[in-house]
């Protein structure tokens, strides 16, 4: 009759997260690549100062593109808001709309 009457208990998670630098890993990391290289120390603090304003400009590259992704979107957007409105309210409108434009 046990099987009838027990309940099921969850078990319980025990986990104490530690504290965790990944940057300071990844910088340990690159130090032991570039360790096995025969580089004297200022050679070694150029080369990674080099691969880093590589990434920073690759990343400002990046925000480029997707500022320009979104400005596209905005105008396709307003474009289509603008036709809609034709397109609801007639399209006789159109011809006067554009002869104010180009007065």
């Amino acid at each position: 009759m046990k099987f009838l009457n027990s309940r099921l208990r969850p078990k319980r998670f025990a986990y104490f997260p530690r504290y965790y630098d990944e940057r300071k890993e990844k910088l340990e990391l690159k130090r032991k690549l570039y360790a096995d290289e025969n580089l004297s120390e200022n050679d070694r603090v150029l080369m990674m100062r080099e691969k880093l304003r590589d990434k920073r400009s690759s990343h400002q590259v990046h925000q480029n593109q997707l500022y320009n992704r979104n400005t596209r979107s905005l105008f396709l957007i307003f474009l289509l808001l603008v036709l809609g409105y034709f397109v609801l309210n007639g399209l006789d409108d159109i011809d006067h709309v554009i002869f104010k434009l180009m007065d």
